[in-house]
């Protein structure tokens, strides 16, 4: 199980990783939350908000409170704005702050399933997790959510910090099967790994590397599973996949000078 501490940092480096910092938005990028605002359309949001989320995913976050601060003087009742300063408080360390933004924007948006998926993970970083649970399922729950895989997944993320492995393989097997997006697939995978299930762990990558999603780091894993399972013919597959789609990855360079364990 991981502390608490580093979950967010996990989140945080698989999604930079992969290279998902442009799929998922501003999602878990810049910080250890997320930053979604696609439920405030472009046509309606203040312009100063839109300069508020760039200064926030680029880390300046003291200038991004100043400019939502501005947003909220304007509009003071905007969602979005109180649920971007949750984010911001939670980067800078000011938990209770954060709390008292998410809540006011949870309020003023209760259906709002960008604002549920962040105030959830800032839950489950509390460890508060029945309350961060009930969050990601009310986002699940929005039929216009365009983003239920990534909460799944992240709902894997915070069930397995809960101690519940069953249950975040579950939520994990669920987001994949909404759409093939490497965490999920790389985190049941690995669960499936460390209970010594590498036939399991291996059909999860089979199914997702044959997919145009695949990543150097979901074919890299299936390279070492097959070699423990001295699957040579899917060895070579992933290798010459590998090579074809990403020859400067350093694990195609691994592979080149078979350094498996590093």
């Amino acid at each position: 199980m991981r502390s608490a501490p580093h979950l967010w940092s996990f989140v945080r480096q698989t999604l930079l990783a992969l290279g998902l910092c442009v799929l998922l938005g501003l999602w878990g990028c810049a910080v250890p939350l997320s930053a979604s605002n696609s439920a405030l359309p472009l046509s309606t949001r203040p312009p100063r908000l839109t300069l508020a989320y760039a200064y926030y995913q680029n880390g300046q976050y003291r200038v991004a409170l100043e400019e939502s601060q501005k947003v909220l003087e304007a509009h003071p009742e905007l969602p979005q704005a109180m649920s971007l300063q949750g984010l911001i408080f939670a980067r800078l360390n000011e938990t209770a702050l954060a709390h008292r933004s998410f809540h006011r924007a949870e309020q003023a948006a209760l259906q709002d399933p960008d604002i549920a998926h962040n105030y959830g993970l800032f839950l489950c970083e509390q460890q508060q997790f029945p309350a961060s649970f009930e969050r990601f399922r009310r986002a699940l729950q929005q039929p216009l959510y365009t983003d239920k895989a990534k909460t799944l997944w992240v709902w894997g993320v915070c069930a397995q910090q809960s101690g519940d492995e069953l249950g975040a393989q579950s939520l994990w097997a669920q987001s994949l099967g909404m759409a093939p997006i490497a965490p999920a697939a790389l985190s049941l995978a690995q669960s499936y790994q460390q209970q010594n299930l590498t036939q399991r762990a291996q059909a999860v990558l089979a199914t997702f590397n044959s997919t145009a999603a695949a990543t150097p780091e979901t074919l890299w894993l299936g390279i070492r599973l097959a070699r423990q399972m001295a699957d040579e013919t899917t060895v070579q597959r992933y290798a010459w996949k590998l090579q074809k789609q990403f020859p400067t990855s350093s694990q195609w360079n691994a592979f080149q000078h078979e350094a498996f364990d590093e």
